[in-house]
């Protein structure tokens, strides 16, 4: 800074090279802190510097520490002559530079200094002192003050180190005015503070706190009582505090024995009371005396409610009461007892605490009441009448019932019931024994929670004769992160399996509800894991498509709604392919097996009795063949082939009432109609063929038919052809067919007349003709194959 401040000398000499020089002035100021400063600028007419610069008010300015100062505090006096004003001077140390058109012409360093403020002096009648203390900014470590004490006009002088000093009772007179006056000493100024005066030492003193303070609780308030030790007339007061208020301060007159009674109190309230007293200075509160006032047990309204019963057997049910009275902190009775009125009988008692207790009851209707008593008297009482189980009915709960939490409060809301209610009761606990209820005719409500504690909340309707079926929830005011999950371990493992099993987390566990559980699992190789997740009420899974004889990892993890708790994983190896594994080859060995098996005897019964078979003569038997069943004797028929020279005859044959089939015409087959040889017994070896006609037997006669010629396939004429048939040496009298009845679909019938005419032996010198049919079947590109039709 000094360095800066020769520069500007030298500057402003070599600008200014006359008799006189331009200069701002004071030099070097040392003000008191936050008051106001005046800087001046001053080039004589006569100096070189004013000639040479022609100075302008619009191009002076003035910086302090590199900060334009604003122009409303530039001031002119006249041509040669400027100044600017600097208010409340708030800096330890300043520059303030005079500047023409930005060039700097000359500047000064401003420094501050404090005084010492808010002297104090407190004096004590016991020990016969006075202290005075004070306050000081100090800017230098190297800083001591001066302490004058000035009494009956006599100066005394004492020497600190610090903000405080103790005068000793020799050199104070207690009945003349006392005058304090510090001075802050530095290297650089020595600042004195301003004077303090006391009229004599006793506006000095501070009381000491009164002692031995009682307190005693009274109907309408608080009696509060204490000594005074002081012969001097003082004034004291008494404060009361109760919790969540604001203090009330009730000022006491002097006594000896000073006796104050408080009135206006909350009963059953806790409250803090304090007395401090005074000469001219307050002293300290004493020591806080907590009472609790007193409950006017008549005053209190008593509530009983009950849940709906809940039936044990026959004739018998439980019921769940809870009642409101006197709060147990109020110590204003010494127990309740549940009375039932309908037997004038006390049933059970109960220390102030409780609130809610279960009774067993019959099927009758009841009227029960709580009651409060104090040294055997009767202070209070609430009564509720239960109906009889007959009239107590099932009554539906509230529906669509919401929750959530936050910022520390429990909400609920839910719908209406359609039944008519008169309210509804909302039972919150946070133990088992610690039960609150509350009613309200609102279709919501809130409760202000504990951060970390679990609630279970019962919600239930009121009806007009007796409440509804409850809902139980559960919610924390706020929660944290869940535990961890426990007792992981991997059961029935095998090959490609294993069953992950977990103790779940119960209710009680802080502090967060569990929503769902997800396990991860991986092997040593896998860099990410797989997941299932299952909810809340289920605490094991099955994990499927594992690797045999692998090392697994398995970690389970709890989500709540807004956090999960940290992984607690387990190790398993899978087993090597197993029993299981060759189970499920022989299985399915066996059912390959099978499946052949079944394809062959498919093929076999196929061929059996679905395939087409040459009759065999010896399952024969006759049948009459009348003209009347050929119809259409002529009818052609297409060959797949395109042969349009090929024909075909279709003929009927049947016997009595069943269709022995329509010989059709198949690709590639030649049906020719054979003449039938007539024999005797004599001369079984002579065969005598008539080519020109065929006989047919017809009820006794004889009818002749000219014989259908054969169709050639390869000329497509038409000519006799003659074949030797198994047929032709067959006679009636050895019929392969000897069974009397003849089966057909599942039905045994009877031969006919004709038939049996056919079959009747014959005297040897009887000749008889019979008549068969043959079908010579051709299959194209392939030899003949021969097929009887009956």
């Amino acid at each position: 800074m000094q360095t800066s401040l020769f520069i500007m000398v030298v500057a402003l000499h070599a600008v200014c090279k006359g008799q006189e020089i331009c200069v701002v002035f004071p030099k070097n100021q040392l003000v008191k802190y936050g008051s106001d400063v005046v800087v001046l600028f001053r080039a004589p007419f006569n100096s070189d510097c004013h000639k040479k610069t022609g100075f302008d008010p619009s191009r002076v300015s003035w910086k302090l520490n590199n900060q334009m100062i604003a122009k409303d505090y530039y001031n002119m006096t006249d041509s040669s002559t400027f100044s600017v004003s600097i208010p409340n001077f708030s800096l330890t140390t300043g520059t303030v530079e005079f500047l023409m058109d930005d060039n700097v012409l000359s500047g000064t360093l401003i420094r501050t200094y404090t005084v010492p403020q808010n002297i104090s002096c407190i004096g004590s009648i016991n020990e016969h002192h006075l202290i005075c203390t004070w306050d000081h900014d100090q800017y230098t470590t190297d800083t001591s003050y001066i302490v004058i004490l000035k009494q009956n006009d006599r100066n005394h002088t004492y020497t600190s180190k610090e903000k405080s000093f103790k005068i000793e009772n020799t050199k104070l007179i207690y009945d003349k005015n006392i005058s304090i006056t510090v001075i802050a000493k530095t290297p650089a100024v020595e600042a004195p503070s301003e004077e303090v005066t006391y009229a004599n030492f006793f506006e000095t003193v501070r009381l000491d706190p009164p002692k031995n303070i009682t307190v005693e609780a009274e109907l309408n308030g608080l009696r509060v009582t204490w000594k005074n030790e002081l012969i001097f007339s003082t004034s004291c007061q008494v404060r009361s505090l109760a919790e969540g208020s604001e203090p009330v301060v009730k000022d006491v007159p002097y006594t000896s024995e000073s006796t104050v009674k408080l009135t206006e109190m909350k009963e059953c309230t806790n409250y803090s009371i304090s007395v401090r007293c005074k000469i001219f200075i307050w002293g300290e509160w004493s020591q806080n005396v907590i009472r609790l006032t007193h409950l006017n047990v008549s005053n209190v309204k008593f509530h009983l409610w009950r849940s709906r019963s809940v039936t044990i057997d026959k004739g018998n049910r439980k019921v769940h009461l809870m009642w409101k009275g006197v709060p147990p902190s109020c110590k204003a009775f010494d127990e309740y007892r549940l009375i039932d009125q309908t037997y004038n009988s006390t049933m059970l008692s109960f220390d102030p605490s409780r609130n809610h207790t279960f009774i067993d009851l019959d099927e009758n209707m009841h009227r029960i009441s709580v009651a409060a008593f104090r040294n055997n008297k009767w202070l209070g009482e609430a009564s509720i009448e239960i109906p009889s189980i007959a009239e107590d009915f099932n009554l539906p709960p509230v529906t669509n019932v919401q929750m959530f939490a936050g910022g520390g409060q429990i909400y609920i809301t839910w719908d209406k019931p359609n039944l008519t209610v008169s309210g509804y009761i909302i039972v919150w606990n946070t133990t088992e024994r610690n039960h609150m209820w509350q009613q309200t005719e609102k279709t919501h409500f809130s409760l202000k929670g504990k951060n970390f504690t679990l609630y279970t909340i019962s919600l239930m309707p009121l009806y007009e004769n007796s409440p509804g079926s409850e809902i139980k929830l559960h919610s924390y005011a706020q929660e944290k992160d869940l535990a961890k999950v426990s007792n992981i371990k991997a059961e029935k493992i095998s090959s490609r399996k294993a069953e992950i099993r977990w103790r779940p987390i119960l209710l009680t566990e802080c502090c967060a509800l569990v929503v769902s559980y997800t396990v991860f699992y991986k092997t040593q190789k896998e860099a990410a894991f797989r997941n299932v997740s299952v909810d809340r009420n289920q605490h094991s899974v099955i994990l499927n498509d594992l690797k045999p004889s692998t090392l697994y990892e398995v970690c389970v993890q709890a989500n709540a709604a807004a956090a999960s708790s940290k992984m607690n994983c387990y190790r398993f190896s899978t087993k090597p392919f197993g029993k299981d594994y060759f189970i499920g080859l022989i299985v399915c060995g066996v059912g390959l097996t099978l499946l052949l098996v079944l394809a062959v005897l498919f093929t076999v019964l196929r061929k059996e009795y679905l395939s087409e078979k040459f009759p065999d003569p010896r399952f024969s038997s006759l049948s009459l063949w009348s003209s009347q069943k050929c119809k259409n004797p002529w009818t052609q028929l297409p060959m797949h082939w395109g042969c349009e020279s090929e024909k075909i005859l279709i003929c009927q044959v049947e016997a009595e009432d069943r269709d022995v089939g329509k010989l059709k015409a198949s690709t590639g087959h030649n049906f020719t109609i054979q003449e039938t040889m007539t024999t005797t017994p004599e001369k079984e070896s002579t065969a005598l063929v008539r080519p020109n006609q065929m006989e047919l037997v017809s009820h006794g006669k004889e009818e002749r038919r000219q014989p259908l010629l054969a169709v050639d396939l390869q000329t497509s004429q038409i000519h006799p052809v003659h074949t030797h048939s198994p047929y032709r040496n067959q006679t009636p009298a050895t019929s392969p067919v000897d069974s009397p009845t003849r089966v057909f679909q599942g039905i045994a019938k009877p031969r006919s007349s004709e038939t049996e005419t056919l079959l009747k032996p014959k005297p040897h010198n009887t000749a008889l003709l019979a008549t068969y049919v043959t079908v010579d079947m051709f299959v194209q590109g392939k030899g003949p194959k021969k097929q009887g039709v009956q």
